[in-house]
């Protein structure tokens, strides 16, 4: 690799630059394989499925305005921002050219955003189009949801899930040669396994152990990187917490990530308890009952750093009985 590639993200460098290259269902592929903007649509389903990139490739045929949603959040940016893009003509071969606003991790918009939303879709429905992005989206409104044709990101059968696991794999093995980094193929299904589905999650692997000057990756490689939030773990399986340290370290590391560590506690945590507490194995419904609770609260509370917070007490507390 140059040094410019040395310099990049991964999950910039290897993102697909067309509908050929994106890994996802042909189910996806076949909907919006054109690559055309024909209609509204929300792209749902977990982190790093491929949604943000598939909008990517649409807007390479149209003028975009771009918005990461769980940064500009307020009503201002449809009034200021989004507005004044829609109004303005753009012309290709003297005709009026459909534009397009991508509005990424639109999940995390704020509930005037979604008011003000609602209103300029419809307006501005002769002269652009829009595509959202999300990972929840049972936090879109319903009235947002009813505008934009939803695409579910996600695996929906055993085929599927097959398909994505040996496309995924395929691309790892590219992307390692390209790195020079060593890897039997077993290792690669192991490697798949642990992050699937999610791709981003793998790039930013890959990139730490190039980084590192990683020449060859073992299975201890992948068991060592396996985990996202090994740190609040180990906080959750500690057997005399400091309950004010534990507020202080989780509010300041991880106030702005409260849905990916309640996802993962419910997806990663009990994984981790059975290679390296199987002594706390019999614990695990009891803490998957009380993460699906807190994850139903999520919505509800005003500030969300309290379900967070609550959930890691409470699974404490279950821990240490």
């Amino acid at each position: 690799m140059s040094n410019k590639s040395i310099n990049q993200l991964f999950t910039k460098r290897f993102r697909p630059k067309s509908m050929e290259h994106l890994i996802a269902p042909k189910r996806i592929r076949d909907a919006i394989g054109s690559s055309k903007a024909n209609q509204n649509f929300i792209f749902y389903g977990s982190a790093g499925t491929g949604k943000t990139t598939a909008a990517k490739i649409i807007g390479q045929n149209y003028p975009t305005l771009f918005i990461n949603a769980s940064d500009e959040t307020g009503v201002d940016i449809i009034r200021e921002k989004i507005t004044n893009w829609c109004s303005t003509i753009s012309l290709l071969d003297n005709k009026e050219q459909m534009k397009l606003v991508i509005l990424d991790e639109v999940d995390f918009a704020s509930s005037g955003f979604f008011a003000a939303l609602r209103g300029t879709i419809e307006k501005f429905e002769d002269t652009a189009r829009f595509i959202a992005t999300c990972n929840y989206i049972n936090k879109v409104p319903d009235y947002i949801q009813s505008r934009l044709e939803p695409i579910n990101f996600n695996y929906v059968s055993n085929d599927e899930e097959k398909e994505i696991f040996l496309l995924q794999a395929k691309r790892v093995k590219a992307i390692l040669n390209a790195a020079k980094i060593q890897i039997d193929n077993q290792t690669i299904k192991e490697f798949v396994k642990r992050n699937f589905p999610d791709m981003r999650k793998m790039l930013n692997k890959i990139q730490m152990w190039y980084q590192n000057g990683v020449k060859e990756v073992t299975i201890e490689n992948i068991k060592q990187l396996n985990y996202s939030f090994v740190d609040i773990f180990k906080l959750l399986l500690d057997q005399n917490p400091d309950p004010y340290k534990n507020y202080k370290f989780l509010m300041v590391n991880y106030s702005s990530k409260i849905d990916d560590v309640l996802g993962s506690l419910g997806s990663e945590f009990p994984n981790y308890i059975k290679e390296n507490h199987p002594d706390k194995i019999s614990k695990i419904p009891m803490i998957l009952i009380e993460v699906a609770n807190h994850q139903a609260q999520r919505n509800q509370v005003i500030d969300p750093s309290v379900t967070m917070l609550a959930c890691a007490y409470k699974l404490q507390m279950i821990l240490n009985e």
